[in-house]
């Protein structure tokens, strides 16, 4: 099967938004930020990012709400449903669009992640062997500088 073909729906916790993401995402990983920290209620977010133009909202566009963070310094626009409140997906400014990997589950979707980001911000050390940066690699707008792998996985010290 070509990365063109391959296709990934999948949709919030309530079944009323649906969301397809075609091809392989360009990059995956983990985000350390607080803004996503806040926003998941979790130490770590997963993430996929795909081009806006390979994901489409196929069911529930008017279920969908969005807050956008760039009214707090922020990068994007976060896509929630308004029944549940599951996370579906984030709008970027860059034109790429991430989908949260939960959203995904049950597709045959794989979560391969490349890097952690915003690990300067980090409340969870994780000793993983995967790049960790500061900010975000050059390539994503970031400065970067990378952080050096800890010594083990939990609480950052």
């Amino acid at each position: 099967m070509s990365d063109e073909t391959i296709r990934h729906e999948g949709g919030c916790a309530c079944g009323a938004v649906k969301v397809t993401a075609n091809g392989k995402p360009r990059s995956a990983g983990y985000c350390h930020c607080e803004s996503c920290r806040r926003w998941h209620t979790a130490p770590i977010n997963a993430w996929a990012a795909w081009p806006g133009d390979a994901v489409t909202i196929t069911q529930g566009e008017d279920k969908l709400v969005r807050f956008d963070t760039r009214d707090q310094g922020g990068s994007n626009v976060r896509c929630e449903c308004g029944q549940c409140g599951s996370g579906v997906m984030n709008q970027r400014h860059d034109g790429m669009t991430v989908v949260y990997p939960s959203a995904l589950y049950g597709s045959g979707f794989k979560h391969e992640p490349m890097v952690h980001i915003h690990y300067q911000e980090r409340v969870l050390d994780v000793n993983d062997g995967l790049p960790k940066f500061a900010d975000s690699p050059a390539e994503f707008g970031g400065t970067g500088e990378m952080i050096e792998e800890p010594a083990s996985t939990g609480p950052a010290v």
